[in-house]
């Protein structure tokens, strides 16, 4: 009863830039392109809620129907990771970011759990997943203007 998908890249930009771009729930739909809307409902921590809003329809009925995300890891630098209530399930996203030679290593792992979840994969799981390389370009051009920032 559960689908998991693990997807990584090595981007060429430093993990405190790419962290940052991680990091602000808010910019979320700037990097994902199956986003058109992200809320944190108070500060960044576990225990915290959050909405993010699917585009086209789905985000529609999204808003309408679903219950907030919450955070369930966040490690500073390292890790975020949010629970998604679906219909008579779960969804688990966890994004890493971890130094490497030639940049950062970013993985994502998506995991949909429950009855439905055949269902689920055919409505948002498998956008997730086909949709990982345009996250990773977006991310690297945040990361990217982001390090020229601080530097």
């Amino acid at each position: 009863m559960t689908w998991t998908r693990t997807s990584r890249e090595i981007l060429p930009v430093p993990p405190s830039a790419l962290w940052a771009a991680l990091a602000d729930f808010t910019r979320w739909p700037d990097w994902d392109p199956d986003l058109t809307g992200a809320e944190l409902h108070g500060p960044a921590e576990v225990g915290s809620t959050g909405f993010l809003v699917p585009n086209g329809f789905r985000g529609r009925v999204h808003s309408r129907v679903a219950e907030p995300f919450t955070i369930t890891s966040l490690i500073q630098d390292r890790e975020v990771a949010l629970r998604q209530p679906i219909p008579f399930g779960v969804m688990d996203l966890a994004l890493t970011v971890a130094a490497v030679d030639g940049g950062t290593e970013f993985v994502q792992q998506v995991t949909l759990t429950g009855p439905l979840r055949a269902v689920m994969v055919a409505v948002i799981g498998g956008d997730v997943v086909k949709h990982f390389d345009v996250k990773c370009a977006r991310l690297t051009e945040l990361a990217a203007a982001q390090a020229d920032h601080d530097a």
